[in-house]
């Protein structure tokens, strides 16, 4: 891959929640392997298109044109593979693109899923020189074109502003959101021989380009963006820590307005020429470029799987003070017990499963979380139980639970607030509740008092079938006799203020045995 002018790798960047994206490797093993994609001369540039992996290479009829010594009118074409959830491709290859790149080299491509664009580079190189050696004369002018599928088919939307006939613009990285392009250029006054620059997109129209400056771009060679998570841009350089020329797999993290300092990534990076990362949105599998030995071709495309580890960081807070309960003590569903840190609890995570949290700190209302790594990138996953200190003969109002006028049948809209006390029950075995309904002042004490006994016996019934024991709480209908404001009998008020009398309660009774 030595002194050519540029050709693109792009991608749409990766959702990281569960750590810095800066962080992604940190938490991973790496197995790099060969794939089927490859034919006996280049393959380049995967790039991931919604549920589909596309690259540039050369038909079957063009490889035998090149075996024989014709490179006339030889043009890389666009492929394109159907690819699973986690980005593996499944699919047999079909060529893409074909109207719009006759008589170019054609690709790599960048996708944007929200505006639903198709980033696109295009040259009409052609030289006997082409055989094994992807526009590598300094004479190639790439420029780059955006396209959207209008019923089904490819169409040409715009040529981006700053092509030049003088210099190449290309290897675009398209940002999720579709507003800022990273791409690679020789436009005069970079600071080497090709440098990586950014477009803004602001009310449609993209900006002038800005260099990336000196963190990224260096005398020699940057090359291939991919820029991952809003936070990360892999790149190519062939100025690597030991000043050989090859291309090697390097990243920088996006600090504010700046980046960090580059890493070169070896787990990727031979003594060959190594680029073109891109990596699935879900973390999983990636896919780059290789002159390594033990190729079929002069580059090919590899395939990178990560495997690694999920490491759970939570803590139990308390609700009133916003401060972590110390020495907390925390149950699993899995029985696997957590390492304690001060207010730390720290556990390893089996990878697509999820696990219950349920803390057990005396003279709390404990609660409960399901944790999952189902779907989620591996690193560390950061949660938090929230807990309330309380005491025996302390009452709690439950909101939202309804009635019809004169009856005690449980309302649907009801469940829902039952629901939460069942698993506030459950969440605290040794608890002893009441469940108390309480009457607004119309109508005759003694009636208010058996509606009542009736409403409570009823939401008691639906919480003991649910799985509470029924030694465990108690019905009790209050009636009329502890309103909680004036509207008492013979006092006018409204139905608004009446509506604070009529609610439902439940009361500890006893809590670890006390």
């Amino acid at each position: 891959m030595k002194n050519f002018v540029l050709f693109i790798v792009l991608a749409f960047p990766m959702l990281l929640s569960a750590q810095n994206a800066c962080d992604f490797f940190e938490f991973r093993k790496i197995k790099v392997e060969k794939t089927d994609l490859n034919t006996t001369q280049s393959d380049f540039g995967p790039s991931f298109v919604a549920d589909e992996m596309w690259y540039s290479a050369f038909t079957q009829e063009e490889i035998n044109k090149l075996s024989t010594g014709v490179s006339k009118d030889v043009f890389y074409n666009l492929y394109s593979s159907k690819t699973d959830n986690d980005g593996n491709v499944v699919g047999t290859k079909s060529v893409q693109f074909e109207a719009i790149s006759a008589g170019y080299h054609v690709g790599p491509v960048s996708y944007c899923s929200n505006t639903q664009e198709l980033f696109v580079t295009l040259s009409n190189f052609d030289h006997p020189d082409i055989r094994n050696k992807i526009y590598r004369k300094a004479d190639i002018r790439l420029k780059l074109i955006t396209a959207k599928k209008v019923d089904g088919t490819w169409k040409v939307t715009e040529q981006f502003p700053y092509n030049d006939s003088i210099y190449s613009v290309g290897q675009p990285a398209i940002s999720v959101t579709g507003d800022t392009l990273f791409f690679t250029s020789n436009m005069p006054g970079g600071k080497g021989l090709t440098d990586l620059y950014m477009s803004v997109r602001t009310n449609g129209k993209w900006g002038t380009p800005v260099n990336l400056g000196d963190k990224v771009n260096t005398e020699f060679d940057e090359m291939f963006p991919f820029f991952m998570d809003g936070s990360v841009l892999f790149y190519a350089s062939n100025q690597g820590n030991s000043g050989k020329e090859d291309f090697d797999v390097k990243y920088i993290c996006k600090e504010g307005n700046s980046f960090s300092a580059p890493k070169i990534q070896n787990d990727f990076n031979t003594d060959q020429d190594d680029f073109g990362l891109i990596i699935h949105s879900n973390g999983k599998v990636g896919y780059f470029v290789s002159r390594r030995e033990g190729g079929l071709g002069d580059d090919d495309i590899y395939k990178v799987t990560f495997t690694g580890e999920y490491n759970l960081e939570l803590m139990v807070m308390d609700k009133k003070t916003m401060v972590p309960v110390p020495n907390p003590k925390v149950k699993f569903s899995d029985n696997i017990v957590a390492a304690l840190a001060g207010v730390l609890l720290t556990r390893a995570l089996p990878e697509n499963s999820s696990v219950n949290a349920t803390s057990e700190i005396e003279g709390y209302q404990n609660s409960s979380k399901t944790i999952t790594t189902v779907g989620k990138p591996y690193g560390i996953i950061r949660d938090t139980i929230w807990v309330e200190k309380v005491e025996v003969g302390q009452k709690f109002v439950m909101e939202n639970i309804f009635y019809d006028y004169d009856k005690w049948d449980i309302l649907p809209e009801s469940e829902v607030e039952l629901n939460k006390l069942i698993a506030i029950m459950k969440d605290n075995p040794s608890w002893k509740v009441e469940l108390g309904s309480h009457t607004d002042a119309r109508g005759s004490d003694s009636y208010n008092e058996i509606l009542s006994q009736k409403r409570s016996d009823s939401a008691v019934g639906y919480i003991i079938n649910h799985g509470i024991g029924k030694d465990r709480i108690i019905a009790k209908g209050y009636g009329e006799s502890q309103l909680v404001n004036h509207c008492k009998n013979g006092v006018e008020c409204t139905d608004e203020v009446h509506r604070q009398n009529r609610r439902t309660e439940f009361k500890i009774l006893e809590m670890d045995g006390k």
